[in-house]
């Protein structure tokens, strides 16, 4: 008898065999949509393969092809294969989290008119001779049809783009498609009409205010060969392009291309493992890179590429450090605004010169305090601090969005007494409005970027000058190209030091040189204000100095001293539920079955089972037990091994996250 086999989007661990009847069998393909009986249910699945099976009884059959075309290439399944076997997930959420919405359900293929080929009337730029010899290392590997990866490792305004546009355009003159990803929050107009003015129709552009139908026409476009580059976030890297030949990710460092959702994928990992199955080149671009890429540039596992100075020679910004501490004790209080911090930003105003403002905390206060019990009022779902927004007048979790409003007395012990403490965004803003009256000042954060075309209008009016100063979040602190930029003011510098994670001074390093580059990109030479409380932290030390290779060298001997990535593959169990004995009690029977098969671990440590930093979250109590190894595959099938018989309360949620980008 004929039979399927059939991935289906749903936590199990291998395809299911399906009959396939007579009538059938002539419509069905390998990467075909069917539905088919799943328990006591009908659900729509993909055809990834074919057998004959002999126990006719316990066989199903398909009852319905829904494609009279496959939907997915061999390329397409082998590379969701690997994302289930890697990312601890199932082949069938592999392949659904990978297409649009509209073609999982089956909207039906369009019949449109071809695009025009026009490709663009580009701004010429003349390469500078380190870009030169960076191209001609990068052109002889796209000739050659081979998979290769490069790091393009470049300052703040060393003319990287300039790059990407030259290797895409050799793409295309070779006949092959490219795929280039951004972060979200770069993927503004200012880059979509730069991208589209060198590539005209030929560009699809992804972002995540596409409506579904449009989409599944940018879908349809890429798949049909119209569309020959791809602009986009995280989800563009499964982007149906024909011959793909390039793939770069600018940015590579950043926490954005890790989806916290299953499949807890990382799209330069994805792309890496797609470059290597389409026989194409990967082109990694930062001037922070992680740790992980150049660790394996350093060791010859990719190319390293270099832009060690920016576009027709501007300088570096000059960064001067703050102590907060010794400008409390001169003031007599605690400050979030430094006598040189405001220098330098009257200063700016005084020429006409744009100003940035650096705060990575959204609202107004941070904490309500009560001084008389000394509480602070927190979110009732999760065991974090209620952050005060002044706009909205209440109190918000930034993890559940639990809102409540603002009461004059405390809710623990009902004193009026509450004092507001830390500084947000909001606050910021305020504080500067009244610093300088005259001053046109907007701000740009997750509160004001949710708001349909509110972040295109605040940076469009920045950028055309009708803004003299700009405070946001990371926001503001990438990717972004403001030539009348003089001066970036970080208020907290020390913000992200103070989190429980492994990577947190890597973060550090890496937002303040980001932030710092977002000065000096025109004529006159940027100054940069790092305001801090921990003045000789070398995180902050090493960006003052835009010192790569020593925050590199530092870093990467605390990581081997503790073994952590990239010396080792870091697994992340979670268990969570609402019931705190539940949950702990299942940690730690979980933790000792994994300990129990000592004899045939593939692990070199097992820590845990500990409660995460955000014990509580979304009413939720959460534990995890962090596993070490070297080789992430077998480290999984032990995992599924463990878990296809351990036992555990319904309401009870474990998850994996192979490699995580964050321990919170």
């Amino acid at each position: 008898m004929k039979c399927v086999q059939v991935a289906i989007p749903l936590p199990v661990r291998d395809p299911f065999s399906y009959e396939l009847n007579t009538e059938a069998a002539g419509d069905v393909g390998i990467g075909c949509r069917v539905r088919v009986p799943f328990k006591n249910r009908e659900i729509q699945g993909y055809v990834v393969g074919f057998r004959d099976e002999a126990d006719v009884k316990s066989i199903k059959p398909v009852l319905e092809c829904l494609d009279r075309e496959p939907v997915l290439d061999a390329n397409f399944l082998e590379l969701t294969r690997w994302i289930g076997e890697y990312y601890f997930c199932s082949w069938g959420e592999a392949i659904e989290n990978a297409l649009p919405k509209t073609v999982r359900a089956g909207i039906k293929h369009r019949e449109g008119s071809a695009k025009v080929c026009d490709t663009g009337a580009p701004f010429r730029v003349t390469l500078n001779e380190e870009q030169e010899a960076v191209v001609a290392e990068i052109f002889p590997a796209l000739e050659a049809g081979a998979h290769s990866t490069f790091l393009l490792h470049g300052v703040t305004g060393s003319g990287k783009t300039e790059v990407y546009i030259r290797a895409i355009k050799k793409t295309l003159d070779l006949g092959k498609s490219a795929i280039c990803l951004v972060p979200e929050i770069a993927l503004t107009d200012q880059i979509r009409e730069f991208f589209r003015g060198h590539f005209g129709n030929l560009i699809e552009i992804i972002h995540s205010r596409l409506t579904d139908r449009e989409r599944f026409f940018a879908w349809q476009r890429i798949r049909g060969g119209e569309s020959r580059v791809v602009l986009g976030p995280r989800s563009a890297i499964f982007s149906p392009v024909k011959n793909l030949g390039l793939m770069i990710i600018d940015e590579e460092h950043e926490g954005s291309y890790k989806q916290e959702e299953s499949p807890r994928y990382h799209a330069r990992t994805v792309a890496w493992k797609r470059a290597e199955l389409e026989k194409a080149v990967l082109l990694l671009g930062s001037a922070t890179p992680s740790l992980e890429t150049m660790h394996a540039a350093e060791s010859g596992r990719i190319r390293k590429l270099e832009l060690t100075r920016r576009i027709d020679e501007r300088e570096l910004p000059e960064v001067r450090i703050v102590d907060l501490k010794q400008e409390a004790s001169n003031r007599g209080k605690s400050v979030a605004f430094s006598f040189p911090l405001i220098h330098e930003i009257t200063q700016s105003l005084e020429r006409k010169e744009g100003v940035l403002i650096l705060l990575n905390r959204r609202g107004f206060s941070t904490q309500v305090h009560c001084l008389q019990c000394g509480g602070i009022v927190q979110c009732r779902h999760c065991q974090v601090a209620l952050t005060y927004h002044q706009e909205r007048g209440r109190l918000l979790c930034h993890y559940c969005n639990y809102q409540r409003r603002l009461d004059e007395a405390c809710p623990s012990c009902r004193a009026a007494v509450l004092k507001y403490v830390g500084w947000g965004t909001e606050k910021v803003e305020s504080e500067i409005a009244r610093f300088f009256p005259q001053a046109r000042i907007a701000r740009l954060d997750l509160d004001i970027a949710k708001k349909k075309g509110k972040q295109e209008e605040v940076l469009g009016d920045f950028r055309k000058r009708k803004t003299d100063i700009l405070v946001g979040t990371q926001m503001i602190a990438k990717g972004f190209d403001f030539p009348h930029v003089s001066m970036v003011g970080v208020i907290s510098a020390d913000v992200s030091l103070a989190l429980p994670d492994f990577r947190s001074d890597e973060r550090t390093f890496q937002l303040l040189t980001q932030v710092a580059g977002r000065a000096g990109r025109g004529n006159a030479r940027g100054r940069v204000i790092f305001q801090t409380y921990s003045p000789h932290h070398p995180s902050i030390l090493y960006a003052k100095e835009h010192d790569y290779r020593r925050f590199f060298d530092s870093e990467i001997e605390k990581r081997r001293e503790l073994d952590y990535p990239p010396f080792c593959h870091l697994i992340n169990v979670v268990i969570q539920g609402r019931d705190e004995k539940e949950v702990y009690g299942v940690s730690r029977e979980f933790c000792s079955k994994l300990k129990g098969h000592r004899e045939k671990l593939p692990f070199r440590e097992i820590l845990g089972p500990a409660p995460l930093p955000f014990y509580k979250l979304r009413g939720h109590f959460r534990w995890h037990v962090m596993l070490k190894g070297r080789e992430v595959l077998g480290m999984n099938r032990f995992l599924r091994e463990v878990l296809s018989d351990f036992r555990k309360p319904s309401q009870v949620r474990l998850t994996v996250d192979v490699d995580p980008v964050s321990v919170l």
